[in-house]
């Protein structure tokens, strides 16, 4: 009997079949040099792997293509799409004769940071009925958990997308290291494309800062995120944590209520709670972190450069790690 193990991997990357300044071999390199077990690779427009997905020392790639334009960027994730590049799409109605292809041929859709403020989705999101959304995209920034607040809020509405990260690694800066930041963990039979997509379509996924960050597993019973279990027969979910840096607080929320708080005054391994579940709807767990003095401040400044935070904006609460829900009925 296969048994499901969580796997790493990271579901944005670009090489220099578009604006990436890594070739493809390159790129597949850094990847298994980081320890991941897949990789989707996104390009704009153009299909980088090729027909299938291959192995690359361990490390599953597979094919994508992020649809890019100026109404916001999609990715489809596959294989056998008997295309290797599409015109820029520019209308609704192009990006809608796209995405209907590349679904037509098995793909998987993944609308990316909708609510960046530089390129939001600016279509109508019920119409492309997404198999997930990028919530975080490239290290932590406002824009993310704005995202991720509207996130929360459709979890509250009913309405579950399951969430992923993506680094929309291009190349790193100076002393940064950027690829799989964040990375998304799936908890899958292998780490084929045919097995990871089904736990992102199932929402069975957690992400995290980098593959060396506080892991969060949040169980009930043998049920994982994305899945549903009876309140009245499990009445509490298991959460274990890697770690909390000092400063770092651990959050875990049933609907709208925030039933568990953990906040490190130092270093913390090896953490492992028994939190009840107060009422039918949805729990899911969270890291957070808050920037002070001087590292607020260059934040502020970095990001208002690159027109991610805007004069008086204040910053948020930043997410280190955080699950998809599971559901009591």
């Amino acid at each position: 009997m296969r048994k499901r193990h969580w796997l790493k991997g990271d579901c944005h990357l670009h090489t220099t079949n578009s604006d990436g300044v890594k070739r493809p071999e390159q790129l597949f390199e850094m990847l298994y040099r980081k320890s991941l077990d897949f990789a989707f690779i996104t390009d704009h427009n153009f299909v980088t792997p090729g027909e299938t997905e291959l192995n690359y020392k361990g490390v599953g790639i597979f094919p994508g293509m992020e649809i890019s334009g100026p109404l916001g960027h999609v990715n489809v994730y596959g294989q056998h799409f008997l295309v290797r590049s599409v015109n820029r799409p520019r209308t609704p109605e192009e990006y809608t004769a796209l995405v209907n292809y590349f679904r037509s041929r098995g793909a998987h859709v993944s609308v990316n940071h909708p609510l960046d403020r530089s390129l939001s989705w600016r279509l109508d999101l019920d119409a492309f009925a997404p198999d997930s959304v990028e919530v975080w995209n490239s290290p932590m920034h406002n824009d993310n958990v704005y995202c991720m607040d509207w996130w929360h809020s459709l979890l509250l509405q009913g309405r579950f997308i399951p969430a992923v990260g993506g680094s929309d690694f291009h190349r790193d800066y100076y002393v940064t290291r950027l690829l799989a930041s964040p990375t998304t963990y799936v908890y899958a039979y292998s780490n084929t494309m045919a097995d990871v997509l089904e736990a992102i379509r199932g929402g069975h996924v957690f992400v995290t800062n980098s593959p060396s960050a506080a892991r969060l597993f949040l169980t009930c019973g043998d049920k994982a995120p994305g899945e549903s279990v009876f309140l009245s027969e499990r009445d509490t979910v298991t959460l274990k944590c890697d770690f909390l840096r000092r400063g770092q607080t651990l959050r875990v929320y049933n609907n709208d209520k925030e039933i568990f708080t953990r906040y490190a005054s130092k270093r913390e391994n090896g953490l492992c709670f028994e939190i009840p579940v107060p009422e039918r709807g949805f729990v899911r767990a969270q890291v957070g972190y808050r920037l002070k003095g001087l590292a607020e401040k260059g934040y502020a400044f970095g990001a208002s450069t690159f027109n991610r935070h805007d004069p008086g904006e204040g910053v948020p609460e930043f997410i280190y790690s955080f699950t998809n829900p599971i559901f009591f009925v």
